[in-house]
């Protein structure tokens, strides 16, 4: 839009002449009363005079002065009223005017313009809030802005509402003990720019919720829309994962790395597309849980793996002896006991018997790497077996240096 040729415009020659209109309509009534005023006041005045032709008489009493001087004071006040009604009344005229004038509407929205792109929060906030009445959000996602259509000719809105003024005081009046008036909001800081002297009493009108109140509806538009709904990556390439995964029959871990997401997001693209199409059908079977393991004989594993058990080893270093996991080493070991009748014994009982057989081979005068030799262990943990044997019994365990082979 140009702006600088706002004038041939045909919305703003509609809106200039719609706001004549309502001025001269509103100021009507103002305009039949000027006569009627002038006469009150003509006759106001000619009491005066009558009034002031009887004080100049001398013998006239002290309290009928009185009177006539209180009189006199009361009429030059009223006269005073009279004519600065006239006064406001002829100066609307002129008023008319300079609100609706083009250059003036071209200056301001070229600000706005300006102000938009400017990114400073507040000042942008003082622009719209000429622009706009109120944005209203319902819980459905449904926006309405209510914008005024006077926002660039703001100094129009007290002409366009003096008519109502005396209208909404006394409808105020009446509801006051029902009516719920919005909080005024915080005003906006106005320090950034010092050259614009309007800025301190525009931060405070645009912080006043009822600012356009008054003003007739007409002067306002809604415009309501829908927020809309925030679509997800598996909602977008929904169609586009569907189809690849029918022509190459692809599992969902390899349609993930082609797209380059995750499986469960490949998943739910799949589901949303049959979803959205219910003639559609995912004709991919596909095995689940990938390649299954091995399985191993535990009546091999067992035999092998409970003696090494009982001597110490842990789970962990059978799982890599053997070539499976610690679950099967467990399985292993629960079937090799039950051939016996017994039950798997617990790490603590396992424990105990090592350090009963460590007593015995010490009691039959073996040295302590000898006794680490048969139960397959090091010194230090050989010497822990044998310190709970004697715990067991409640005595001090010896040094056992020399019962080593090197002494």
């Amino acid at each position: 839009m140009n702006l600088n040729n706002i004038e041939s415009l045909k919305w703003f020659q509609v809106i200039v002449g719609e706001i004549k209109a309502e001025l001269i309509k509103l100021n009507e009534s103002g305009y039949n009363v000027i006569p009627a005023l002038e006469s009150e006041k003509k006759d106001l005045e000619e009491k005066q005079e009558g009034w002031l032709l009887s004080l100049s008489r001398r013998d006239l009493s002290h309290t009928l002065r009185s009177v006539l001087e209180q009189k006199i004071e009361e009429a030059t006040q009223a006269s005073q009223q009279i004519e600065y009604k006239i006064e406001r009344l002829v100066a609307k005229q002129t008023i008319q005017d300079q609100l609706i004038d083009p250059k003036q509407i071209v200056e301001r929205l070229k600000n706005l313009d300006e102000v938009l792109q400017s990114g400073n929060a507040s000042l942008v906030h003082m622009e719209l809030a000429q622009h706009i009445d109120k944005i209203v959000c319902s819980p459905d996602k449904r926006v309405c802005l209510r914008a005024c259509r006077l926002g660039a000719l703001t100094e129009a809105l007290p002409h366009l509402t003096d008519a109502l003024d005396t209208q909404l005081t006394c409808s105020e009046a009446e509801m006051n003990d029902v009516k719920v008036k919005p909080r005024r909001r915080a005003r906006l800081k106005t320090e950034y720019d010092s050259t614009r002297e309007d800025l301190e009493s525009l931060a405070y009108w645009v912080s006043d919720p009822n600012r356009f109140e008054g003003l007739d509806d007409r002067w306002f538009e809604e415009i309501e829309f829908q927020v809309p709904t925030e679509t997800s990556w598996y909602q977008i390439h929904a169609s586009d994962v569907f189809h690849r995964r029918q022509e190459a029959e692809l599992p969902y871990a390899k349609l993930a790395d082609e797209f380059g997401v995750t499986p469960p997001t490949a998943r739910a693209a799949i589901e949303y597309y049959l979803d959205t199409h219910p003639e559609a059908k995912d004709n991919v079977k596909l095995q689940c849980g990938g390649k299954r393991p091995p399985k191993f004989d535990l009546s091999k594993i067992g035999p092998e793996a409970r003696p090494l058990w009982e001597s110490g080893w842990s789970k962990l270093k059978l799982a890599g002896e053997f070539g499976c996991s610690p679950p099967t080493i467990d399985k292993a070991l629960e079937w090799s006991y039950a051939q016996d009748g017994l039950s798997m014994p617990t790490k603590a009982e396992l424990q105990k018997a090592i350090s009963v057989k460590a007593r015995k081979l010490l009691d039959e005068g073996n040295s302590l790497e000898e006794i680490s030799d048969v139960i397959d262990c090091s010194d230090v943990t050989a010497r822990r077996y044998l310190k709970m044997s004697f715990e067991v019994e409640g005595k001090a365990m010896p040094d056992l240096r020399r019962k080593s082979s090197g002494t």
